[in-house]
C-alpha cells in the first residue's frame, strides 16, 4: 500500500541497556507519503502489538488515504492502524542506523515486489528508500554481529543488565564491537 499523511525516518530508537540501533519511525504529516504493509491481526494480537509498542500512539489510517498494490481496489475491511512515534530521536554513535535492520526492511519491500505486480510496478523498495527520511551516518554494517542482539539472543537484555549490575557500568561501556 501507499499511505498519505504519515512520514516515515530513522528517527526512532529503544532506551536498552544493551546495544541497540535507530529504527524507523512514523508521524503523521499531512503531505507526506510512504508506503507500507497492511496486514490483520485478531484483537488480542493488536492488544499484544500496543503492549510492545508502550511508547507509540496508535493512530488510524482513514482509508482514503490508502492505495492499495496488491491489485486491490479498496484496503480491506475494519481499520487500519499505525504505531506513531512520539518523539523524535535521530541516530548517533550510540544508536546508528544498522545494515541488518536496513537488510531486513528491504528484503521485506522486494519480496512484495515478487508477489505483487502492482508492488513490482510501483517500484515498492526504491519508493521505500525515496520515502524515508534521515538516512545518515553514523550507519554500521554489522550484517556478521548484528547489533540487535535479541534476534540470536533472546534474553540479551537481561544478560546485560546482570554484566552491568554486577561488573559495573564502567566494564560495561568497555564491551565494543569488533572494529576491522
Amino acid at each position: 500500500m501507499v499511505v498519505r499523511g504519515i512520514s516515515r525516518g530513522w528517527y526512532d530508537r529503544v532506551d536498552t541497556v544493551s546495544w541497540s540501533p535507530t529504527y524507523l519511525g512514523a508521524v503523521s504529516k499531512n503531505d507526506a507519503r510512504c508506503n507500507g504493509v497492511i496486514f490483520p491481526v485478531t484483537p488480542e494480537e493488536l492488544r499484544a502489538y500496543a503492549r510492545r509498542e508502550s511508547g507509540y500512539r496508535p493512530t488510524r489510517i482513514a482509508s482514503s488515504n490508502i492505495t492499495m498494490l496488491d491489485g486491490s481496489t479498496r484496503p480491506p475491511v475494519g481499520t487500519v492502524w499505525y504505531f506513531a512515534n512520539v518523539t523524535r530521536r535521530y541516530p548517533s554513535e550510540r544508536y546508528p542506523i544498522v545494515q541488518s535492520y536496513v537488510d531486513v526492511c528491504l528484503d521485506g519491500c522486494l519480496e512484495n515486489e515478487e508477489r505483487f505486480p502492482e508492488a513490482r510496478k510501483a517500484q515498492f523498495a526504491k519508493e521505500f528508500i525515496r520515502t524515508t527520511s534521515d538516512w545518515r551516518a553514523p550507519w554500521f554494517n554489522d550484517r556478521i554481529y548484528p547489533w540487535r542482539p535479541t534476534v540470536h539472543v533472546p534474553r540479551a537484555n537481561s544478560i546485560d543488565t546482570l554484566i552491568r549490575d554486577e561488573l559495573g557500568e564502567d566494564l560495561f561501556d568497555q564491551i565494543t564491537l569488533p572494529r576491522r
